[in-house]
C-alpha cells in the first residue's frame, strides 16, 4: 500500500511542480483558456463561467436545474437525495439519483419550501427529512421512501421564530443514535432537538454564533459554528443578522470559528473547540474528525478522544497559493485518503494523510463543475458524489419571443443549472490528468510569471508587465453602476454583439454609454461575475465570493442581504481593494461604496426634493437645499472604510438623483485639484439605473437610466477637463446584470474603461470579468493580487496604448427630461407611445404595474431602501412595459402580464431577501 501512494504522490508531484515553474515558456506553450469566447458550453464540450474559470468535471455529470446544496445517500446504497437550494434559480425541491444506472429518478420533487439547506435519511431508510423554509417560517419536512427510493411528503412542521426575530434558518440535519433529528438553527445560534413523529422540539441547546454543520459520533454530536465564538472584552464586533460576531478590525471579516460538541445524554455543551475561520462541513474517519475552515483554508483535524486539535492541514492547490480556494467539504477516501472539495477552485483535492503526526501530502487535483459544496461516497460503485451548486451555469431555458420581427432568445443569470458530479475513486493517473486540467482551467500555468517580482529601472508604461512596475497611470476611478445586461443598453450600437430587438436603454436614452462605447474601446464580451447584488458587490471589490455569501446567493439570502455591505460573514478575510491600498500605502477615496444607509437630521423628503437640491448646487436655482451638504452621512459596518468615505456623498436609493451624486462628487474633485492632492483610487457607486420601476413620485424608468447615463458621462467630462487627466484611468462596471435579458449571457454587462492611455475606436471581443478589472487595477496602482482569483486574472493590457491621446470627453446632454415622473397625468405616456394601440386594456395594465410599483416603492427608497429587496423577475416586467410598450410580452411570455400572473412564475416565488422583520 505504501509503494502505490509513494507512486502516486510521485506522478502527481512531478504533474503539480511542472505546472508551477511556470517559466515564460511553458506558459507561451499552453493555449489561452479564454480568448474571445463566450460564456457558456463550448464546442468540447466545456462550459467558461463568468468567473475567469472554465469548467471540465471529472466522471459522469448529471445536470438539473437549480444550485444542489446538500447530497445523502440512502442507506442501502441504491440511491442518492441532492437538495436545491432555492426554488426560483431554474429549479425546485429534491432530486433523487438511482446511483446504479446513474440516472434521475425524480427531478424537482417539490417539498413546498422556498429555500432549502440540509437532507438526511433516517436509519432505517425509511424516511428522508429536509430543511428550509416557506416565507419568514422555517421548516423540516418528513418523507416516506419507497422500495424504489421514491419519496413522498408525509408532513411538514413549522419551527419557531429566532430568539433574535424571524426566520430561525435551519441549516444542516442528521439524525441521532435515538432517531432524533438534530438541526443547526443559523439565526437562533443552538441545536435543535426534534421528534420526528411529531416535530416537537424537545430541546434547544445553545451553542456558538451561526452554526451550520453537524456530524453525530455516538453520543456525542459536533457543531461547526461559522460565526466564531461569542465577543469577549476588547473584541471588534459587527452584526450579522442579529448577532454581533467578531471581526478583522481593518477589514471586517470574522476572524474566528469554533466546533461546539454536544452530549446528546443530558443534551448541553460539553465543550468548545477553536478551529479555523468560518468552518463548516465535517467527516470522520476512526477517532479523528476534520473540519473544512473556508476562511482560513484550511482543514482542523480534532481527536474525539480529548476533543483537541491535534492537526491544522494548510490547503494549497499549488505551492504558495495565495487565500481563496474556499475548502468547504471533507470525505475520508480510505484510512489515508483524505478529499477536500475546493469551491473557488472547482476542485477536489486528494491528500495522502498518515495522521495527525505527519504533514499530509497533495496526491493531486479532481475537476468538478463549478462551485461544488458537498461531496459523499458511493461505495458500491466505487464513486464520489460532489455537489455543484453552480453547475454549469446560466445555461437553463432561454426567454425567447418574436420581437420588432425578430426571433431572439434571451438569458437571465438566474436560469440556473447545478450538476452531481459522479467521480470513479481517482488512481494515479486520474490525479496527474485532473490536476492538469484544474490548472487550465484557472489558468494557473504561468502563474509565477505573472506574478513574478518587478524589474528594477524599467521605464513607466500604461500597463506594467509586473504588478510593482512604474506606469504612466497614476490615478485610477472605479465606477460600480447598477444592473443592465450589454443588450439592454448597447444592443442597439450597430457594431459588436448585440441584439437591438432587446435593447431597453438605446441611444436616445444613454447618448453618453454610446458615445463612451463609440470613443473608448467597445467591451462587448464582458461579464459581471455575481449573480445579484450580495455576491456583485463581493467579486467587485474583493476579486472573490466568500463561501458563506456564495451559498446564501444559492439558498435564498434568508440569514442576510449585504448588497453592497451588511453582513461581516460575507466578506473574505483577503479584504477589499481599498484594505490592499491602504496595506500598501496607496491614498483611497471612497464615495458610496459598500455604505449601508444615508441618515440626518431632518425630514428625507422625496424625490424631487433632492432632484431640486441638484439644481440648486449646480447654480440652475436659487435657495437653500432642503438637506444641508454633509448633515446626512452615509453610514458603514466595514471599519476600514470609515476613514476613506467622503460621508455627505448617499448611498443606495432611488429617491436620490445621481445628478445630486455627482454635484457632490464634483465638490470633492474640485477640492482635490485645487489641493493637488488627488487619491490615487477613487471607488465611487452610482445606482439609479436600477430604477424604481414604475413607482408614483419617481422618474420612469428611462428617465433614471438617463440620469445615471448623464452623471458618468459629466463624471468623465469633469476628470478629462482636469490637470488629472493626463495620468488618469476610469474603469467603469456593474455589480451585477440581473435585471434584463442578453442574448449571450446574463451576466454580460456594458461596461467601460477610458483614458488617455487606452485604444480609441476599437472593439475588443476578449473575454473579459470583473476579476480582471481588479486585476488591472492593482496592476497600474502596483498592488499585489489579494486572492488566488485575482492571482489567476490577466490585467487588461491588450486595450491599453503607450501613445496617448489627452483629448477630453465632452458630455452629452440628456435627451429625455430627467423630471418625467411616474403617477403623474401622463405617467406611463412614455411606454404607452410604444404601444402600438393604446387600448383599455394596456392602460389597465398600466395601471396595475403602476400599484404594484407603488406597493414596493418602500424598499427602493427612504430608510429601507437596499438593493434586490423587491424580486427581480417582478421588477423586470415593469420595466419591460415601461420601455417596451404594455403590448409587447416579456420574452418568454406568451402576452403581456398582469402583477399578478408574472407572481404565479416560479422565478418570482423567492421570500424578499433577508426579510426577518
Amino acid at each position: 500500500m505504501k509503494k502505490i501512494i509513494h507512486k502516486k504522490k510521485l506522478i502527481a508531484g512531478i504533474a503539480i511542480s511542472t505546472a508551477l515553474l511556470g517559466s515564460a515558456s511553458v506558459y507561451a506553450s499552453i493555449d489561452d483558456p479564454f480568448g474571445t469566447k463566450t460564456v457558456g458550453r463550448q464546442q468540447d464540450g466545456s462550459v467558461l463561467t463568468p468567473v475567469n474559470q472554465l469548467v471540465t468535471p471529472a466522471g459522469k455529470q448529471i445536470e438539473f436545474g437549480g444550485n444542489p446544496i446538500t447530497i445523502a445517500v440512502h442507506p442501502n446504497g441504491k440511491t442518492a437525495a441532492v437538495l436545491n437550494g432555492r426554488t426560483d434559480y431554474g429549479g425546485n425541491g429534491l432530486n433523487i439519483v438511482n446511483l446504479t444506472t446513474g440516472k434521475l429518478m425524480a427531478t424537482s420533487f417539490k417539498l413546498k419550501l422556498s429555500h432549502m439547506w440540509g437532507v438526511a435519511y433516517s436509519l432505517d431508510g425509511k424516511e428522508l427529512y429536509a430543511t428550509g423554509s416557506a416565507g419568514k417560517t422555517g421548516k423540516v419536512v418528513v418523507m416516506t421512501i419507497a422500495d424504489d427510493g421514491t419519496p413522498t411528503v408525509k408532513t411538514t412542521y413549522d419551527l419557531p421564530e429566532a430568539s433574535v426575530g424571524g426566520n430561525i434558518n435551519p441549516l444542516d440535519i442528521k439524525v441521532g443514535p435515538q432517531g432524533q433529528l438534530l438541526v443547526a438553527l443559523n439565526r437562533d445560534n443552538s441545536l435543535a432537538v426534534i421528534d420526528p413523529k411529531t416535530g416537537t422540539v424537545t430541546s434547544k441547546i445553545p451553542v456558538e454564533n451561526a452554526p451550520t454543520s453537524v456530524l453525530v459520533n455516538g453520543d456525542k454530536t459536533y457543531v461547526t459554528n461559522q460565526g466564531g465564538r461569542k465577543p469577549q472584552s476588547g473584541d471588534t464586533t459587527v452584526d450579522s443578522s442579529g448577532t454581533k460576531v467578531v471581526v478583522n478590525p481593518k477589514t471586517g471579516a470574522t476572524s474566528t470559528g469554533t466546533v461546539s460538541v454536544v452530549d446528546l445524554k443530558t443534551n448541553k455543551v460539553t465543550k468548545t473547540i477553536p478551529v479555523g475561520v468560518q468552518p463548516e462541513r465535517m467527516t470522520q474517519s476512526g477517532q479523528y474528525i476534520f473540519v473544512a475552515n473556508t476562511n482560513s483554508d484550511t482543514v482542523s483535524v480534532i481527536d474525539s478522544k480529548t476533543d483537541k486539535v491535534v492537526q491544522t492541514i494548510d490547503i494549497k492547490p499549488y505551492s504558495k497559493s495565495k487565500k481563496g480556494a474556499a475548502p468547504n467539504a471533507v470525505r475520508m477516501l480510505d484510512n489515508n485518503r483524505l478529499l477536500v472539495s475546493l469551491g473557488r477552485v472547482n476542485a477536489v483535492a486528494v491528500y495522502d494523510w498518515q495522521g495527525p503526526n505527519k504533514t499530509p501530502e497533495l496526491l493531486g487535483l479532481m475537476p468538478t463543475a463549478w462551485f461544488p459544496v458537498d461531496m459523499a461516497m458511493d461505495a458500491d460503485n466505487k464513486r464520489l458524489l460532489v455537489a455543484n451548486a453552480d453547475g454549469v451555469g446560466s445555461l437553463g431555458p432561454a426567454r425567447t419571443s418574436t420581437i420588432q420581427g425578430v426571433t431572439v432568445s434571451g438569458h437571465s443569470s438566474y436560469a440556473q443549472i447545478g450538476s452531481l458530479s459522479m467521480i470513479p475513486f481517482p488512481s494515479a493517473n486520474d490525479l496527474m490528468e485532473g490536476t492538469k486540467k484544474v490548472y487550465a482551467n484557472n489558468n494557473w500555468f504561468g502563474l509565477k510569471d505573472q506574478n513574478a517580482e518587478p524589474r528594477r529601472d524599467i521605464n513607466p508604461v500604461a500597463m506594467p508587465e509586473r504588478v510593482g512596475e512604474p506606469s504612466k497611470i497614476k490615478h485610477v476611478f472605479y465606477i460600480i453602476k447598477e444592473n443592465r445586461t450589454y443588450d439592454q443598453v448597447l444592443g442597439d450600437l450597430g457594431k459588436g454583439n448585440g441584439e437591438p430587438a432587446i435593447t431597453q436603454f438605446g441611444k436616445e436614452v444613454t447618448p453618453n454609454f454610446h458615445k463612451l462605447a463609440n470613443t473608448y474601446p467597445l467591451l462587448d464580451n464582458f461579464y459581471v461575475s455575481g449573480i445579484q447584488s450580495a455576491s456583485g458587490h463581493q467579486w467587485v471589490m474583493q476579486g472573490t465570493n466568500t463561501d458563506y455569501e456564495d451559498k446564501e446567493t444559492d439558498t435564498a439570502n434568508v440569514r442576510s442581504y449585504p448588497g453592497g455591505a451588511g453582513d461581516p460573514m460575507a466578506y473574505a478575510p483577503t479584504g477589499h481593494l481599498w484594505d490592499q491600498a491602504l496595506k500598501y500605502k496607496v491614498s483611497v477615496e471612497n464615495f458610496g461604496e459598500d455604505t449601508t444607509g444615508f441618515t440626518g437630521p431632518e425630514e428625507f423628503g422625496t424625490w424631487k426634493d433632492w432632484y431640486n437640491d441638484y439644481l440648486k448646487l449646480s447654480g440652475q436655482q436659487e435657495g437653500d437645499p432642503h438637506v444641508p451638504v454633509g448633515h446626512y452621512q452615509a453610514t458603514y459596518d466595514i471599519p476600514s472604510l470609515g476613514p476613506i468615505t467622503h460621508k455627505p456623498y448617499p448611498t443606495f436609493d432611488m429617491n436620490i438623483p445621481d445628478q445630486y451624486r455627482y454635484e457632490i462628487f464634483k465638490r470633492q474633485f474640485e477640492k482635490h485639484v485645487k489641493n493637488k492632492d488627488l487619491p490615487q483610487l477613487n471607488t465611487l457607486w452610482v445606482t439609479n439605473d436600477h430604477t424604481a420601476g414604475t413607482a408614483s413620485g419617481n422618474p420612469t424608468p428611462q428617465a433614471m437610466v438617463a440620469d445615471n447615463d448623464l452623471a458618468v458621462g459629466k463624471m468623465v467630462d469633469l476628470i478629462s477637463h482636469s490637470p488629472y487627466w493626463k495620468d488618469s484611468v476610469i474603469f467603469i462596471t456593474e455589480d451585477d446584470a440581473q435585471n434584463g435579458l442578453d442574448h449571450v449571457d446574463g451576466h454580460r454587462e456594458p461596461a467601460y474603461v477610458i483614458s488617455p492611455w487606452v485604444k480609441k475606436e476599437v472593439t475588443n471581443s476578449r473575454y473579459w470579468t470583473v476579476i480582471n478589472m481588479v486585476r488591472s487595477i492593482e496592476q497600474i496602482l502596483g498592488l499585489p493580487a489579494m486572492n488566488q482569483n485575482d492571482a489567476a486574472a490577466q490585467p487588461m493590457s491588450e486595450i491599453f496604448t503607450n501613445k496617448p491621446d489627452f483629448t477630453p470627453y465632452e458630455a452629452e446632454a440628456n435627451r429625455i427630461p430627467l423630471d418625467t415622473l411616474n403617477g403623474q397625468p401622463t405617467a406611463n405616456a412614455a411606454a404607452l407611445a410604444n404601444t402600438e394601440a393604446s387600448t383599455s386594456e394596456s392602460k389597465a395594465l398600466a395601471e396595475q404595474w403602476t400599484e404594484w410599483s407603488n406597493k414596493n416603492k418602500s424598499w427602493m427608497s427612504g430608510k429601507n431602501a437596499s438593493p434586490d429587496e423587491i424580486n427581480a423577475n417582478m421588477l423586470n416586467h415593469a420595466v419591460w412595459y415601461a420601455t417596451k410598450g404594455f403590448d409587447t410580452p416579456y420574452p418568454g411570455d406568451k402576452k403581456p402580464l398582469l402583477p399578478n400572473e408574472v407572481a404565479q412564475q416560479p422565478e418570482s416565488k423567492a421570500p424578499s431577501p433577508a426579510d426577518n422583520d
